[in-house]
């Protein structure tokens, strides 16, 4: 059997099953992470069920055109929910963790513009004043106390 007439033979069921094959790919392997593919095994897949009822022509120059204006059609539609589902929700600061709460005696001065830092559990954190003490001057021997925790950084406060 000839592969170019099986596909012509058969061009609605090929059809579909390439648009699931994209849409395995973008699901499985890549998580969502591009709309290209998205659109794409979409609209190849209502491609392969327009051909399949007759309303577009078994051709494969039909498929390709009917894959190709539905994904830029598809693509158009979902950029903007796609781009808001993207942005989910942000915290300030990281509410997880065991470190926050502990206390500190400040070694040296700081003020919004002049962090201290602070060796603790061998690592040595950069210690910044949190977003309502911004205009605090805190001198050295002051006890601050952890709010939040990023990547070698404490955000602070007065302990007070």
């Amino acid at each position: 059997m000839d592969v170019v007439s099986y596909l012509q033979d058969n061009l609605a069921e090929v059809t579909i099953i390439i648009g699931l094959i994209f849409l395995i790919v973008e699901i499985w392997v890549l998580g969502l992470s591009t709309i290209v593919l998205l659109a794409l095994g979409l609209s190849t897949i209502t491609t392969g069920v327009l051909v399949w009822v007759g309303i577009l022509p078994a051709t494969i120059v039909g498929v390709i055109s009917g894959s190709g204006i539905g994904a830029g059609v598809l693509t158009a539609a979902l950029w903007g929910p796609m781009k808001r589902m993207q942005k989910g929700e942000s915290r300030e600061f990281n509410v997880h963790s065991d470190l926050i709460g502990l206390v500190f005696e400040l070694e040296s001065p700081m003020d919004a513009h002049t962090p201290a830092t602070v060796k603790y559990s061998g690592v040595s954190w950069q210690l910044v004043l949190g977003p309502a003490f911004k205009d605090a001057q805190l001198e050295a021997g002051d006890s601050v106390k952890v709010i939040a925790v990023d990547v070698g950084k404490f955000t602070v406060e007065p302990a007070n």
